[in-house]
């Protein structure tokens, strides 16, 4: 596991978003996730992660109260990215567990079922250490 650190003066131009960005190798591919969490407690956060340099697709999830789960909707697809799935379960669960409307932009390629849970459980770890500071 590896944390991408590239400085970023941002607490200088604005101080209420930070930006956590972390590389890590699932077998032989290499995957990046990059966090901007917004340090009001009621802000989205916003996840990207993928397995090239690209943005491809992103969608939006959240609670409403006439809804058990959160609702999910696709800001923006790509045909070429089979992530929709995948993306959807996801971020509904990030909902379920942090209690925090989430944009999330989830580009990966290949279509592993072990791939997808080592991300989900990168995430959840990530987030768990990132929304406590």
């Amino acid at each position: 596991m590896e944390s991408l650190r590239i400085t970023d003066d941002l607490d200088s131009i604005d101080p209420n978003i930070r930006i956590e960005k972390h590389i890590d190798n699932f077998e032989d591919t290499r995957i990046y996730f990059m966090f901007y969490i917004f340090k009001s407690q009621d802000a989205p956060i916003f996840i990207w992660v993928s397995d090239s340099p690209t943005f491809s697709t992103l969608s939006v999830s959240m609670k409403i109260p006439m809804e058990k789960l959160p609702i999910t909707s696709h800001l923006l697809e790509s045909s070429s990215i089979n992530s929709n799935d995948s993306s959807n379960s996801l971020s509904q669960r990030i909902v379920i567990k942090f209690k925090v409307q989430t944009f999330l932009s989830y580009s990966i390629s290949q279509d592993i079922p072990e791939m997808s849970h080592f991300i989900e459980k990168t995430i959840f770890d990530l987030l768990s250490k990132y929304l406590k500071k």
